[in-house]
């Protein structure tokens, strides 16, 4: 079934990490047993209201009153649960963590968001995990959009499943876990909804975790207009401090450096990039976190062992 060949068992590493609470996330065959049962209960209403009134009409009558305030209450619910989802994305591309995890966490909480609105308010769950650099939780939270099956083929979420594959192999390859990250990658392009411009930047980052320099910048140099024309702003920063940091590497190899790439000036590149923004991509990677460290774009520093920041003396 092509269905459940993308949604393969999580590996048992991240398994060990899951976090203690995911959010429930009820897939749509439970979804719609549920809108079963209620067919049969609404059956029964109709045959109660019918008994106590001995009025066919009337006991219809009340029941499709009853039904169409639900309905109402029901596209209520829809409505602040995608106008939520909205706040915390622009909170999410704003750096505005706490916030964006506040609004989610209210989201997945709530009983009255709807399934499927509750698995999009997940993934973006799973991308405030990654942003703090928290790629366990982040990679347990994708697992649990995955298992949903709302992103499957011919589900309602089917058009992010590119998003979330591509999200689990970056999260897998700042990591560490590149054998992981190209599994991901394997079962995201299987997607019908999978396009290139999902895997610009997951693709250059497990080419920079692989240090194969030369092939990143002809990777960033053929995709140049598409990458332009397709990724975020942020996107495009993180590919910019890629390609200065793959810059830097090749300058130990002279003779490649001054022939191909001696013009690029490294500095106009990080020029902009907020000292902090990206310092998530940097907890596992000591290269990466050397050569960020060298241009003042970390907030904090870093304990060399473990990747976590250090806890800074207020007095000192």
């Amino acid at each position: 079934m092509v269905e459940n060949a993308l949604s393969p068992q999580a590996p048992q590493a991240a398994q060990k990490t899951r976090p203690p609470e995911l959010p429930k996330l009820l897939t749509p065959r439970q979804t719609s047993l549920r809108a079963v049962g209620m067919v049969f209960g609404a059956e029964i209403v109709i045959g109660v209201l019918w008994a106590l009134s001995q009025s066919a009409w009337l006991a219809l009558g009340l029941f499709v009153g009853a039904a169409m305030l639900w309905g109402r209450q029901r596209r209520g619910n829809l409505q602040a649960a995608m106008t939520a989802n909205e706040r915390a994305r622009e909170f999410l591309d704003l750096g505005a963590l706490d916030d964006a995890e506040a609004v989610l966490d209210e989201v997945l909480a709530s009983r009255r968001t709807p399934p499927s609105i509750r698995c999009f308010a997940a993934y973006y769950r799973a991308l405030t995990s990654l942003r703090r650099g928290d790629y366990a939780d982040a990679r347990a939270r994708l697992h649990g959009v995955l298992d949903s099956q709302w992103v499957n083929n011919g589900r309602t979420l089917q058009g992010i499943a590119p998003g979330v594959y591509a999200s689990m192999a970056l999260a897998a390859t700042l990591d560490g876990d590149l054998e992981d990250a190209e599994r991901w990658r394997e079962l995201g392009r299987r997607s019908p909804a999978s396009l290139e411009r999902h895997w610009f930047v997951s693709d250059a980052y497990v080419l920079a975790r692989r240090q194969r320099w030369t092939e990143l910048l002809e990777f960033l140099e053929r995709h140049q207009d598409a990458i332009e024309g397709t990724v975020s702003g942020v996107g495009i920063r993180q590919l910019q401090l890629l390609k200065a940091f793959a810059l830097t590497q090749l300058q130990e190899r002279e003779d490649n450096y001054r022939g191909l790439h001696s013009g690029e000036d490294i500095h106009a590149m990080l020029h902009g990039t907020r000292r902090g923004r990206f310092d998530h991509i940097a907890k596992r990677w000591p290269e990466l976190r050397a050569f960020m460290a060298a241009h003042h774009l970390l907030a904090e520093p870093f304990d060399e062992t473990s990747g976590d920041p250090l806890a800074l003396d207020s007095a000192g």
